[in-house]
């Protein structure tokens, strides 16, 4: 019988959970099936081989499916930098308008390669984030992070407007709901009680529920770029696991 292969085994602190992860690289047959869903060019296939390969390589017993977005990315951020690299070079063509003798307008179109080290990224909560949105002086809500399964389903639904698939994540977010004298856990509730509560919010309560929304943590990284042919300058921001797959 062959000999096993050592590999060695990396710890991380998930931010928002704080759960300790500990996992090992991914081997050549993790590789495989990442690039094979990354050549499908679907984001349900992509989805479902991050899910499979953190399933394969973390070595303790974490629940995969209930971890926020923004854990998953960062698990699986660290789990490529282990296995690959630290450093991605990401493309970014140049947009810059540039103008010829004759007063045309076109775009420059160098294509830059940008280094990021990607364990250098890290969620950061900010100061005006919270859970707890108060409705009114005795109402409030309790929200929970978006998971990875929450993510993972609204990709499975190909029938639906981008509008209903908002409002899925928002009602499966809905932790409970509370008032002076009670409190009513959305587990406990029927979906559709819960999409009439959140339809008959007003505006303004509406948009409390989308600060929680637009404040929670996420995987970016803000880059200084420069294009080496026509000498344009600007700050870009990438955000999103898949804007790291190289």
């Amino acid at each position: 019988m062959l000999p096993k292969i050592d590999v060695p085994i990396f710890e991380l602190t998930l931010p928002l959970t704080k759960q300790e992860v500990r996992f090992r690289p991914f081997l050549v047959k993790e590789e495989k099936i990442l690039l094979m869903a990354m050549e499908s060019n679907e984001n349900d296939s992509i989805i479902l081989a991050v899910k499979q390969i953190l399933n394969n390589c973390c070595i303790d017993d974490i629940d995969i499916d209930s971890l926020p977005v923004a854990d998953m990315e960062l698990l699986f951020l660290n789990l490529r930098a282990r296995s690959v690299g630290e450093v991605v070079e990401l493309p970014y063509q140049c947009n810059n308008k540039l103008t010829n003798e004759n007063g045309d307008e076109k775009e420059c179109g160098n294509l830059v390669k940008l280094e990021v080290n990607i364990l250098e990224i890290n969620p950061e909560v900010s100061k005006d984030h919270t859970n707890k949105i108060e409705l009114s002086e005795n109402m409030g809500m309790l929200m929970k992070y978006p998971s990875f399964k929450m993510v993972e389903e609204s990709e499975k639904i190909k029938d639906i407007t981008e509008i209903e698939k908002v409002m899925n994540i928002l009602i499966g977010c809905i932790d409970a709901i509370y008032t002076e004298e009670e409190i009513f856990y959305a587990k406990d509730v029927p979906k559709k009680e819960l999409v009439d509560f959140v339809e008959n919010l007003t505006r303004e309560q509406f948009m409390k529920v989308q600060g929680f929304f637009d404040t929670i943590p996420k995987i970016k990284k803000d880059i200084h770029f420069e294009c080496n042919k026509c000498g344009y300058t600007e700050e870009i921001t990438i955000e999103g696991l898949q804007s790291f797959f190289v």
